[in-house]
């Protein structure tokens, strides 16, 4: 009897404790599947883009922010702090495919990413996360490299409808 008991015992915790993973796994990629959100330029009516949830990281000195934009011809990595390019080695990693380089600066914050566009749209559609590598000034002392990651989870509905977008 004592084995049955203990038996039945363990298969009702462990279907609480499965029925419990699955609604956190259930939670976690419905708040991470939200984290691409489609915006209206107000400048240009029927033009969208998507914008990234946020992230915080640190500038070697202090934090700062980070966010990410998707645009029709651009993807756009927007920081609170000065970007760095003298070294060269701002980019874009999606999973563990290769280092995509910025191609330029635009006003001190924001790396642009124009030549891979295509490259970078296909590989956000099948990836997990996309892994962006800053440098910031001022540049003495240096303070290195620093990353901040993205989900690309939701991504692929949010850019659909991005495309869809009409005013």
């Amino acid at each position: 009897m004592q084995c049955q008991d203990t038996y039945a015992f363990l298969r009702r915790r462990l279907g609480w404790i499965l029925g419990g993973l699955g609604a956190s796994l259930w939670l976690l990629c419905g708040v991470a599947g939200a984290t691409w959100t489609v915006q209206r330029l107000a400048e240009t009516a029927g033009r969208c883009y998507l914008q990234s949830d946020t992230k915080t990281l640190s500038d070697g000195y202090q934090d700062t922010h980070a966010t990410m934009l998707v645009q029709h011809e651009a993807v756009l990595v927007q920081t609170a702090a000065p970007l760095d390019v003298s070294f060269a080695d701002i980019g874009l990693q999606v999973d563990k495919q290769a280092l995509i380089p910025m191609d330029t600066l635009s006003e001190r914050k924001t790396a642009q990413f124009t030549t891979s566009y295509a490259t970078l749209i296909e590989q956000f559609k099948r990836g997990y996360s996309v892994r962006v590598q800053l440098r910031f000034w001022p540049t003495w002392p240096a303070t290195g490299t620093h990353e901040v990651t993205f989900s690309l989870l939701g991504f692929t509905k949010a850019y659909t409808d991005m495309l869809a977008c009409t005013p």
